[in-house]
């Protein structure tokens, strides 16, 4: 693949129409790892341009971090740019790192969101809570999500953050044996579908090798960014070694095409439980419309949404995604009056000591509070149309 700082002559952009070219190249997903967009040059040229200023900004940051678009996800954002400016689509915003470095507050480059020292039992084995492990499998994606949670591992040039080798895996293996509190064994990374078919079965047969009752989750955005990445080898995979959930990361209704539909259906054939993780981003789904359809799309395809994550103060664009707290509590109190609670995921704050559950309350009023009246005990609480109830307790 091209170094990030690499510019290819214009004449090398690569097609990004599956009618250009082959249909068997554009649905190969080595295709389209090895023919991703991964410089300002290019990239400017395929979308019709933008700005001076947009041009330096981008040049700037990719100085220190990696850019990389597949065709197929620039075909969607190119597929969903509406009149005016390209770098206001929402596709667009979350793949290219548009922001001035000025803007930059609370990222320094070094800190992390996820990891406490003490958690990393093994170089890619973190063990946070008490039942379930993190293996992060590899450093690379099929895109790069410019606010990503694991910036150091994933979007730093030359990251020092280790993948998963022999000596590491071996190692994470050892462990989850020797501790039997561990009921969950999550792939991540970086994104576990950059493995071959042969690499991660592999890896997956050594999990389920250690316990038959091992649950096996497996986080990707390949589904987004690259959904021919779900190939029959790997759904032969999934159910050899009884992966017992997969779960989809999603950012906008706008990346819910029919590939990605296409994608999920395969996967819900051999995974029990497909589920969805979705960052809470200014200027990308921080409004009640993108959210409530968001939501219920995921629904409509099976497809539970699980954590609304708000965004993480130490990652790259974190003053251009950082939304208040205070907004998405609001938006949140609404949806969940007006959606299905299948659809409506659990909104919680990813804190490097463990995710926290956000109460939907702004009002001091709005808390549920027991009452004790005579001999009776009542509970009081605020019902979905603002209207005050009270529970005899007792």
């Amino acid at each position: 693949m091209n170094d990030v700082n690499v510019v290819p002559h214009p004449l090398q952009i690569p097609t990004i129409s599956p009618e250009s070219d082959s249909s068997e190249n554009w649905a190969d997903w080595r295709w389209q790892q090895k023919n991703a967009f991964r410089d300002e040059v290019t990239l400017r040229a395929a979308c019709g341009g933008w700005s001076d200023e947009v041009n330096q900004h981008i040049r700037q940051n990719l100085q220190g971090q990696k850019m990389q678009i597949t065709p197929y996800y620039l075909q969607r954002i190119l597929a969903t740019k509406q009149s005016g400016d390209i770098t206001e689509n929402p596709l667009w915003r979350q793949v290219v790192p548009f922001w001035n470095e000025e803007t930059l507050n609370g990222y320094d480059g070094e800190s992390e969101n996820w990891e406490l020292n003490d958690e990393m039992k093994t170089p890619i084995c973190q063990h946070k809570y008490d039942n379930r492990v993190i293996l992060r499998m590899v450093n690379a994606c099929n895109s790069y999500c410019q606010f990503c949670f694991e910036a150091l591992r994933t979007l730093k040039v030359d990251s020092d953050k280790s993948n998963a080798g022999r000596s590491s895996f071996q190692q994470s293996l050892e462990y989850i044996k020797n501790t039997p509190s561990i009921e969950e064994v999550i792939l991540s990374g970086g994104d576990p579908l950059m493995l071959t078919d042969n690499k991660l079965a592999e890896s997956l047969a050594a999990i389920r090798e250690i316990r038959d009752d091992l649950l096996i989750r497996i986080h990707s955005r390949a589904l987004t960014f690259n959904p021919y990445r779900i190939t029959d080898a790997l759904l032969e995979t999934l159910e050899k070694h009884r992966v017992n959930a997969f779960g989809v990361h999603v950012c906008h209704p706008l990346e819910l095409s029919d590939e990605f539909q296409s994608a999920v259906r395969r996967i819900q054939r051999v995974v029990p439980i497909v589920f969805s993780n979705m960052p809470f981003l200014r200027g990308i789904n921080d409004n009640e419309a993108t959210l409530h359809q968001l939501f219920i799309e995921l629904y409509r395809m099976g497809v539970k949404p699980y954590y609304l994550y708000h965004f993480m103060p130490f990652s790259p664009g974190s003053s251009e995604y950082k939304a208040s707290i205070n907004d998405a509590i609001a938006i949140m109190k609404k949806l969940k009056r007006r959606v299905s609670n299948i659809a409506l995921p659990e909104y919680v704050l990813p804190h490097m000591k463990g995710k926290f559950t956000v109460p939907l309350f702004t009002d001091p009023d709005e808390i549920p509070q027991f009452e004790t009246r005579g001999d009776k005990r009542y509970y009081r609480f605020t019902n979905w149309k603002n209207e005050p109830c009270e529970w005899l307790d007792n």
